[in-house]
């Protein structure tokens, strides 16, 4: 076999341009990659027609179509795409060598809170135990990474029954786009028919996804029973559950229990309101002392 090797320079330059050009384009083609996929909604799983799909540090650019499919051809195997879309978070997807891809995107949220810089007052009567009564409720404005809440009710038969409530409470202090949490203290305190007396102190935190409230906390109980002479202290946990509900009155409702030694407290409430015009409706049970309480008043802001 004769093999007969011509120099490079022996070539003519049109033919060693179109060598070089042909290797370039070549290594080109081999590092290129079309990548397929489809965009959707993570709430709902619908198709997200109309993102935007920029490969990072270039200008190659592309958009999903109305079903949310798409194709661009990228400079790099191990590209990152970045999708960007009205209403949602920004999101980068490194391809890893995928050409095929699902890509999933959250809704971006500007959380407004709404129960800052109220003062709600109401006419409030038990309809079991205690029939005439009022309770008051105050929200600051925003400050320290929240907003800070009292509130307080007493209810009496103007003679030797009174029931009350207390509550200090943190909200929002800890928020995302996707939850929020409540920091509390409660107190009720009850004298009933001079056979029953008890104070509870409870510390609570609620944990709010999206419209579903996770409640758990402690508490501490004093009670009395005057006829027996009898006083324990005890202490116990406290767990609930809540759920907010939409319009027309907008209500929320709870209810959770505090579970001690040998006694169980019950405290259930729905409240809402539509304008200015508010209302609760509330239940109370521990041992033999039990209420049912409606409530109605109005909101200013100031």
């Amino acid at each position: 076999t004769l093999c007969i090797i011509y120099p490079w320079t022996n070539f003519p330059l049109i033919k060693r341009l179109t060598f070089i050009l042909t290797i370039l384009t070549t290594t080109t083609c081999w590092s290129q990659l079309t990548v397929t996929g489809k965009v959707i909604f993570n709430e709902d799983n619908s198709a997200a027609p109309g993102v935007d799909i920029l490969e990072k540090g270039t200008k190659n650019v592309t958009t999903t179509k109305s079903d949310g499919t798409f194709s661009i051809t990228v400079s790099n195997p191990n590209a990152t795409l970045v999708f960007t879309f009205i209403g949602v978070r920004p999101q980068e997807f490194q391809l890893k060598g995928k050409s095929e891809i699902l890509v999933k995107l959250k809704l971006d949220c500007n959380k407004d809170f709404f129960d800052t810089q109220q003062i709600h007052i109401y006419a409030n009567s038990g309809l079991i135990n205690n029939p005439i009564g009022g309770q008051i409720d105050i929200a600051s404005p925003w400050i320290l990474r929240g907003i800070i809440k009292g509130s307080y009710s007493y209810q009496t038969n103007l003679e030797e029954n009174k029931f009350q409530n207390g509550k200090i409470e943190l909200s929002h202090f800890i928020s995302t786009c996707d939850f929020d949490m409540d920091f509390k203290w409660n107190y009720r305190q009850s004298s009933f028919n001079n056979e029953l007396d008890f104070r509870a102190n409870s510390f609570e935190t609620d944990l709010n996804l999206r419209n579903i409230n996770l409640i758990a906390g402690y508490t501490h109980l004093d009670i009395t029973k005057t006829k027996i002479d009898t006083n324990n202290s005890l202490e116990g946990v406290v767990v609930g559950i809540g759920k907010e509900f939409g319009r027309p009155l907008f209500p929320t409702a709870y209810i959770k229990t505090s579970i001690y030694k040998d006694k169980i407290e019950y405290q259930a409430s729905i409240q809402g309101g539509y304008k200015r015009l508010l209302f609760f409706i509330k239940f109370y049970k521990l041992d033999s002392f039990n209420e049912l309480s409606l409530g109605i008043g109005a909101g200013i802001g100031y």
